[in-house]
């Protein structure tokens, strides 16, 4: 059947006769519809019941009417009005998926001149306002240097302290989380490496604050975790530090806070730093190991614990390591 558009039915019937049947399909006055392969016949209700018969093909569309303005001949203001009813069936009944969408919203867009594309946008912007944060968040980044005060700001923002125990509240809660830490790494080259290892542990220290008023049995702040684990790493990586200075910082942060990526999950670490970190890892551990037996042959609490924790990340990386790397210890 050949596609119906108004353009179509304007050429048929011409603008006045498209107008009033336009008027009769939205006053929903046609009845009694049935349809085949080539045919559809209805009636439209009006001040007296007329009889319309549409024909069509892949190619053409042709209509009559037993009123006096169609006379059987004609395609009148009644054939627009089933006409019209026809075009509602065309409509796909399934919504379009993302890809298509984008694909049509790319193309209208294309055909726009840039101050057009940039007035629409702005309308956008007013109407909604995730969407205007959204994009003042993109535009902040890209225009100016991004300080570790306004990044700490932004992470709190998006990861407020509140009870949550519903799995689908808890779902949207960390879905804001993660959107907010995709926008941090799309400009992460752009900051400077301390301001963004600040930034990652902060939102990293704050997600362990709000995971104790947040029911997550359900494990939605996982891709969080996962977003924050590569920032860090891609943080240390731009770092200009000797790999001993590093490995110092880090052994430093596993031991003095539980939350830390590093305490939890050495391993990428040691994996993407390479073979010279690795090195200066564990020299800072045994080091650090070797220092407290001098302190204290017994031990106090503090030094026991120092001494099991440092023996537990030695332990870690020790598993992780392959043959091809460092021998076991």
């Amino acid at each position: 059947m050949i596609e119906i558009d108004e353009a179509l039915l304007i050429k048929l019937a011409g603008a006045g006769a498209f107008g009033r049947g336009l008027h009769c399909f939205e006053e929903r006055q046609i009845s009694g519809i049935k349809s085949t392969e080539s045919k559809t016949t209805a009636i439209v209700l009006g001040c007296h019941p007329y009889n319309v018969c549409l024909r069509y093909t892949h190619r053409m569309l042709e209509g009559a009417c037993d009123c006096p303005e169609s006379d059987g001949l004609d395609f009148c203001m009644h054939c627009v009005a089933v006409a019209l009813v026809l075009q509602e069936r065309q409509a796909p009944t399934k919504p379009m998926d993302k890809r298509s969408a984008l694909r049509l919203i790319r193309r209208h867009w294309s055909q726009r001149t840039h101050e057009e594309l940039i007035e629409e946008l702005i309308s956008l912007a007013r109407q909604d306002r995730e969407l205007r944060n959204d994009l003042l968040e993109k535009v902040q980044f890209a225009s100016e240097t991004m300080s570790y005060t306004k990044l700490s700001k932004m992470i709190k923002l998006a990861m407020p302290r509140k009870y949550l125990y519903e799995y689908v509240e808890v779902g949207k809660y960390f879905q804001g989380v993660a959107t907010m830490l995709v926008r941090i790494t799309e400009f992460a080259d752009q900051l400077p490496p301390l301001v963004l290892l600040r930034a990652v542990e902060y939102a990293i220290k704050r997600l362990d604050i709000v995971l104790e008023y947040i029911d997550d049995s359900g494990d939605c702040r996982e891709e969080s975790r996962e977003l924050l684990q590569r920032l860090h790493l891609r943080a240390t990586n731009r770092l200009d530090w000797t790999p001993r200075q590093l490995a110092s910082y880090l052994v430093d942060r596993s031991r003095t806070d539980s939350w830390h990526p590093f305490h939890y999950e050495p391993d990428p670490y040691s994996d993407q730093l390479g073979e010279t970190f690795r090195v200066a890892i564990f020299a800072e551990i045994e080091s650090r190991l070797a220092g407290l037996a001098k302190l204290s042959a017994g031990g106090t609490p503090d030094l026991e614990e120092n001494r099991r924790l440092l023996t537990q990340l030695q332990e870690q990386l020790d598993a992780a390591v392959d043959d091809g790397h460092r021998q076991p210890m």
